[in-house]
């Protein structure tokens, strides 16, 4: 792991200031020129009193096309206006026709009365004709209906004749407003705003070039600016990717310490289960059925251990190893197998081996007494056929006649040993295989939860320095 931390580079400091620091030399420089430029624009200007009188005139100027402006909207508004009252006048002249007639000779009651006198006049000399008089009244009683027409429409002449009089006023205010007085002041203003242009341009095309080169100036400052940021964008991203991946190493490591921790436990709980599984695989009662034999070996002159046993194809090593093994403190639980101790072994009369082979049969017979004798009816046994008898639960012999008893409880339970020695055996294996399966899938299951917490820690840590960089 360390040396996997010795190949990220940290980005290079040096380096990005170096290239900066050309840029700040270049950038210095622009800076300076641009105040050079700067000082040459303010040296070129107008002068005041030409400034003033351009100021004054382009207010004139302003002021003109204001009052146009106004001139122009107010003649509008009288147009409209005269267009209303004509408008009036007709439909008002219109009213009177309908009333009176368009073919009236008579368009006042003063005339209409002239007339009517007139023949009353012509018709008292009596020299018309009846046929002419009769005309005559009839004309006399038009003219009366005409005269009431005209009383009725004088009203109405009245209000025409006072539009008229109001449009000859408008007309009156029209001509008063002459647009061409202020055409021509606004021609003269410009001539002599033009004349002030003319004569100051020169001082306007040398500011434009001024003008110009300080653009020009700014470009190449502002392309500057942007190599400056990219250099500095570029190193934070360098940056940023180291603490990436020194952040990933980091949780890397951990992942693999936890990870190696939880295999070590693993390995050690797996170590005892397999130690459990070759207890397991020994075949079961092998403790008790050869300690069996071996008390029956010496009450029983008639017993014969059986030449093929549960151990055969051992040999004395193999055997050896097997009860140092079974020695260690080894947590059998849910196992029939008795744990074998050598100090069992001790407490009675060994099966045969090399050792005891080599023996010659008076040794075999002195050793047999020397754990049963019989004396005056009595049986008297070393204490450790006492305490084997008393483990496996069968009568201890004290007298001759105890001993058949003993031997038939011992041969019962050799034989039931035997039959479920195979079932037993199997079923131990069954139960250890149980256990190294759960043990795999439990830790299989831890490993997971583990690499799920650091994979929310990873995920909560991003998180936080997402929110961070936002904030900044």
């Amino acid at each position: 792991m360390s040396t996997q931390q010795q190949r990220i580079k940290r980005p290079d400091v040096s380096v990005r200031d170096k290239k900066l620091e050309t840029l700040n030399v270049q950038l210095k420089k622009v800076d300076e020129e641009l105040a050079v430029l700067r000082k040459q624009i303010d040296q070129n200007q107008v002068g005041d009193k030409t400034s003033n009188e351009r100021k004054q005139l382009q207010d004139k100027t302003k002021e003109i096309i204001k009052t146009q402006a106004e001139l122009k909207s107010r003649r509008n508004a009288i147009h409209d206006q005269i267009k209303q009252l004509d408008a009036q006048i007709k439909r008002r002249t219109a009213e009177i026709q309908d009333k009176i007639g368009k073919k009236s000779k008579y368009s006042t009651v003063a005339e209409a009365k002239q007339r009517i006198a007139q023949i009353e006049d012509t018709i008292s000399t009596g020299d018309v004709s009846l046929v002419e008089e009769k005309m005559m009244v009839k004309e006399m009683n038009s003219l009366n209906k005409l005269i009431k027409d005209l009383v009725a429409v004088e009203p109405i002449k009245k209000q025409i004749d006072a539009d008229q009089e109001k449009i000859s006023k408008l007309k009156e205010e029209l001509s008063g407003m002459n647009p061409r007085e202020l055409a021509a002041q606004f021609d003269e203003n410009q001539k002599k705003l033009n004349e002030l242009q003319s004569s100051s341009q020169n001082v306007y095309d040398k500011r434009q070039t001024l003008f110009n080169k300080r653009t020009a100036l700014y470009g190449k400052r502002d392309e500057i600016y942007s190599q400056i940021r990219k250099i500095r964008a570029d190193f934070d991203n360098e940056f940023k990717a180291f603490k990436n991946k020194l952040e990933k190493q980091r949780l890397k490591r951990e992942e693999d310490e936890k990870l190696s921790k939880l295999l070590e436990e693993k390995d050690g709980k797996l170590g005892k289960l397999q130690e459990k599984l070759m207890h397991a695989r020994t075949p079961a009662f092998t403790y008790e059925i050869g300690a069996i034999e071996n008390i029956l070996v010496v009450l029983d002159p008639t017993f014969e251990k059986p030449k093929k046993t549960v151990l055969d194809g051992l040999d004395d090593n193999t055997v050896d190893s097997a009860a140092a093994t079974s020695a260690a403190p080894v947590n059998n639980d849910g196992l029939v197998l008795v744990e074998k101790k050598e100090d069992d072994y001790n407490r009675v009369a060994p099966s045969k081996s090399k050792k005891h082979k080599k023996k010659s049969q008076n040794k075999k017979d002195s050793s047999e007494q020397s754990l049963f004798t019989k004396v005056d009816g009595k049986v008297t046994l070393e204490p450790t056929l006492i305490a084997t008898l008393a483990e496996l639960d069968v009568t201890v012999p004290v007298s001759q006649d105890d001993v058949p008893v003993a031997i038939e409880q011992l041969k019962a339970k050799h034989e039931d040993f035997l039959s479920r020695q195979e079932s037993e055996t199997e079923k131990n294996i069954k139960t250890v295989e149980e256990q190294l399966k759960k043990l795999e899938l439990d830790y299989q299951q831890k490993e997971e939860e583990v690499k799920k917490e650091l994979e929310e820690k990873r995920q909560k840590e991003k998180e936080e320095a997402e929110a961070a960089n936002e904030e900044n």
